[in-house]
């Protein structure tokens, strides 16, 4: 009993330590505010933005010219093969202060070699949505 108790605990503080570093590590990526997104695309400077919230919720309102690429997946070599290497890559989520998945996102992207990948700062979409930015609707591209 003695080592199940101690098994159990070991088990559980490790977890916290993964989910300590993991968190860590996406607070380590660059954020971009509304603004500057904005900003960048008023001067048609090339970037790729990323969606990653549900298709469904993409269906209903993503920012004018953003992949889809749901959270719930995990990102595959094939979705981003022809991604230039030399482009900033903005993801985007709705999940509040600390942007979650679209920080988990960017930080995938960064494994495959992406040095320029940025997460859209909260309040991220709903932000965009407010300031009237552009926004589509429909399935978009993938």
């Amino acid at each position: 009993m003695k080592n199940a108790r101690l098994f159990v605990l070991t088990c559980v503080l490790s977890l916290v330590l993964v989910t300590a570093v993991s968190a860590s590590a996406q607070s380590d990526i660059p954020r971009i505010s509304i603004a500057e997104l904005k900003s960048v695309m008023d001067k048609k400077t090339p970037v790729i933005i990323i969606d990653v919230q549900p298709a469904v919720v993409y269906a209903e309102g993503h920012i004018r010219g953003a992949i889809s690429l749901p959270a719930i997946e995990r990102i595959r070599l094939e979705d981003v093969w022809d991604f230039p290497y030399d482009r900033l890559i903005v993801t985007y989520c709705d999940c509040g202060p600390g942007e979650s998945d679209s920080a988990d996102a960017a930080a995938q992207l960064m494994k495959f070699g992406f040095d320029q990948v940025k997460v859209l700062a909260d309040p991220a979409i709903k932000g965009w949505k407010d300031a009237k930015y552009p926004v589509e609707k429909g399935k978009g591209k993938k």
